[in-house]
């Protein structure tokens, strides 16, 4: 079983490490990992298709109005307009390639604007994630085909930076051999699954008192002195609660 007053209170204002979105998020439970929208560049893409088409259109409009303007000028005795026209061409050809660059700058635009999304979503997602151990359950099956039911524990790490994340053990496994029935199988997931969801629900409620406790004392806190009174706090509110949780009636559904 997983306790310990001190344990948790060493995770007191320690944030989440940044790995949990990437390599650590698979040493969580499967609905409680991290998931990043999906990058689409779809956007992106056509813009430059677009910026593409455009700088072919424009080298195109400009040749022409170049050697239109141009040929009336030196056959036909073109005026003023003739003139400008063939202007406009020659600038048009000239700098076709500023729609290829518009276009490519648009689109990284685009994609920081995303991309700075995700970031904002991911250190929201770090800033809500609790460092409370949870359990859960796996099941495979055997080559003997018996079937192996696993709980697993996700605990909480500190890392050298002073974050935390988290690591998997298995904590408990049953096996109901080849013969077994649908009928027993079944009721060995759901019952160490629902011994999981209550000894979870039971550490995530100690967490919460600890963490109650700690950030309302941290309020007046403003020195190291006060900040270890705030800790104290909080390690006497789960004490606390652990000890009134021990006159309780066991959890049952």
């Amino acid at each position: 079983m997983v306790d310990g007053t001190q344990s948790m209170v060493a995770f007191l204002g320690v944030a989440a490490d940044g790995r949990l979105l990437e390599e650590d998020r698979l040493n969580l439970p499967v609905a409680e990992q991290y998931r990043a929208p999906p990058i689409s560049t779809q956007r992106h893409d056509r813009l430059v298709a677009t910026g593409s088409l455009l700088t072919g259109a424009t080298l195109l409009g400009g040749a022409a109005l170049g050697l239109y303007g141009g040929w009336q000028l030196l056959f036909n005795g073109g005026g003023a307009i003739d003139a400008i026209l063939a202007v406009i061409g020659i600038v048009m050809a000239g700098t076709h390639w500023g729609w290829v660059h518009v276009a490519e700058y648009v689109g990284l635009t685009i994609d920081e604007r995303h991309q700075r999304a995700i970031d904002d979503r991911g250190r929201a997602w770090l800033a809500e994630i609790e460092p409370y151990p949870r359990f859960s359950i796996s099941t495979s099956v055997l080559d003997d085909a018996s079937t192996r039911v696993v709980r697993v524990l996700h605990e909480p790490v500190l890392t050298a930076q002073h974050t935390f994340t988290f690591v998997r053990e298995t904590d408990a496994v049953e096996t109901c051999d080849a013969h077994a029935s649908a009928e027993v199988i079944a009721s060995t997931v759901e019952t160490m699954r629902r011994q999981a969801r209550l000894e979870t629900d039971r550490l995530r409620e100690q967490w919460e008192t600890a963490s109650t406790a700690y950030e309302a004392a941290l309020r007046t806190a403003d020195d190291e002195q006060q900040q270890l009174a705030a800790q104290r706090a909080a390690a006497t509110a789960l004490s606390e609660h652990i000890n009134t949780s021990l006159l309780e009636p066991p959890l049952v559904e």
